[in-house]
């Protein structure tokens, strides 16, 4: 019988195979303790994100799943976004009710949202209604209409 690989083959490919998992073993425990997130100095230039549920004004898709910077926030909530992912977001929903009222009500969830969109009710709070205004009175029925005499500049002689 012959001989596949000689001495000097089989102590070549023992090497090789010793030295891929000494390189693999240093690379783990390299990975183990280096850092996953960016350094400090560069995380400070990060702008902070947040998850929020964004009324896009669509009748087929109103609500989409967004993140926009914090310095956003405040004005996406302002016009109807919500906190957190569509799903599980709360809407507050002003709710005309059968007598002719109107509620504020929760509803949780982009879906249950667009169904009560599509009743009719509006997202954001009832306001209280504005009042009606008093009439004004018809000019020259009442005092104190038009020029008065003796008031004004004087005249000149």
């Amino acid at each position: 019988m012959r001989k596949r690989f000689g001495r000097r083959t089989t102590i070549g490919v023992l090497a090789g195979v010793a030295t891929a998992l000494s390189v693999a073993a240093m690379a783990s425990v390299g990975a183990a303790f280096s850092p996953a997130s960016p350094s400090a100095s560069a995380k400070q230039y990060e702008p902070k994100k947040v998850t929020i549920c964004h009324r896009t004004g669509s009748k087929k898709n109103p609500f989409r799943t967004i993140t926009v910077s914090q310095n956003a926030l405040k004005a996406h909530l302002k016009h109807g976004d919500a906190l957190g992912p569509c799903s599980s977001a709360v809407f507050t929903m002003c709710h005309k009710t059968k007598s002719g009222k109107h509620d504020t009500m929760k509803v949780k969830g982009s879906r249950k949202a667009e169904h009560r969109l599509k009743k009719g009710d509006k997202l954001g709070k009832c306001s209280a209604g504005k009042k009606a205004k008093p009439a004004k009175p018809e000019k020259g029925k009442h005092k104190g209409h038009g020029k008065q005499k003796g008031k004004g500049k004087p005249k000149k002689k």
